[in-house]
């Protein structure tokens, strides 16, 4: 039986990235017997793609954007293309244009998938750059039209409402929050016994945040909250993971507060799942999210989770997450009363699947509509 191909467009060389994450845990937990991902990027290279290679993925290299350099990226995208797509799956942030989308138009492509992944944009926190973007950004929104796309998909819906706007209908948009492998995230005593012992974490309240150093996760906000949270709880500890442009400025500001034996910088690490099972609550400061997967992980492990108003899950997932303004006096008292009355640290994987975030049921979903059967 011939397979169904998939083009992924654009992949980031940023293995730990939203984008990234998302298409290759579809690409783990879809019937690789029917359906066949290949990926293009506009970057020179990307750290996985030996990874991709080995399970017989192709990728191709685009060597500009195509706000940089339209011609030449029509041209190598087209010839892509010539691979014989069914499908091309594009996963986009914020409006540039809609170059891939003219040319998989030009090219006959049967499913054409836009997929609006955010609630913002995420740049550096230099502010006439950001709203430079926003202007541009908003101009492109109102040219989009219905002829662009066969298919419409957001992971929230306030991620379709900052991409498509009033141009695309909400009822012809599918939303599809992120999900994950629930039973990866189960918590698990034994394995946070061994990991606490294992990090030197066994006497400490562990903060976690797991996300890369970039305006968009505000890690600025979360070490001002710690600043003031650490004379308090003696004990507490602060882990970081991931990497990103803004780390340096962090580990400035970390060592600038006194901190830098109470913040633990874990960088980009291949064992997450088990690195919440260390944790005591999970606090995620960004200033806009689809929904991030990093959520559903937390809760899914027993975490008790504070996060902001502007990431909020859209539908009621579990009890063990509270949303709170920007306000450094009321992050850091609810932090101390997790600490002080603390709580029953219990699987919650059954209320995360319930609620519509299991992966091995959405990639069913997703299947349907890649095979041309909705």
């Amino acid at each position: 039986m011939k397979k169904i191909k998939i083009l992924q467009f654009p992949m980031r060389n940023d293995i730990a990235g939203g984008v990234p994450q998302y298409v290759l845990r579809n690409w783990e937990f879809i019937d690789k017997s029917r359906f066949q991902f290949d990926f293009a990027t506009c970057d020179p290279e990307l750290s996985y793609a030996k990874m991709l290679t080995e399970q017989g993925c192709k990728i191709h290299y685009i060597s500009c954007r195509a706000e940089y350099d339209e011609l030449n990226f029509r041209k190598e995208f087209a010839h892509a293309l010539d691979d014989g797509y069914d499908v091309i799956h594009l996963q986009t942030g914020y409006w540039r244009g809609f170059y891939a989308e003219e040319i998989a138009i030009q090219k006959g492509i049967p499913r054409i998938i836009v997929h609006a992944h955010n609630g913002g944009i995420n740049i550096t926190h230099d502010q006439r750059t950001r709203k430079a973007i926003e202007l541009d950004h908003e101009k492109w929104k109102k040219e989009f039209n219905e002829q662009l796309a066969t298919h419409f998909f957001a992971a929230s819906r306030s991620a379709a409402i900052f991409l498509f706007g009033p141009q695309i209908s909400i009822e012809k948009i599918k939303i599809l929050p992120n999900a994950i492998n629930i039973e990866k995230f189960a918590y698990n005593p034994k394995v946070r016994e061994w990991y606490r012992r294992n990090l030197g974490l066994e006497d400490n309240f562990v903060i976690g945040n797991i996300g890369r150093f970039e305006y968009q996760k505000n890690h600025d906000f979360l070490i001002d909250v710690f600043a003031e949270v650490a004379p308090l709880i003696p004990n507490a500890k602060l882990i970081l993971i991931g990497e990103g442009a803004l780390q340096d400025e962090i580990k400035r500001k970390t060592h600038s507060f006194g901190l830098s034996d109470k913040v633990i910088f874990l960088g980009i690490r291949q064992d997450v799942a088990e690195l919440y099972q260390a944790m005591d609550m999970f606090a995620f400061t960004s200033r806009f999210e689809s929904l991030a997967v990093v959520l559903l992980e937390a809760l899914t492990s027993g975490l008790h989770v504070v996060t902001t108003t502007n990431t909020m899950p859209e539908n009621k997932i579990a009890d063990n997450i509270i949303d709170l303004p920007y306000n450094i006096a009321q992050w850091r008292n609810e932090i101390i009363r997790i600490a002080s009355e603390g709580y029953e640290r219990s699987d919650r994987s059954y209320e995360v699947a319930a609620a519509g975030y299991s992966l091995r049921e959405q990639i069913k979903q997703i299947e349907r509509i890649y095979a041309g059967e909705e």
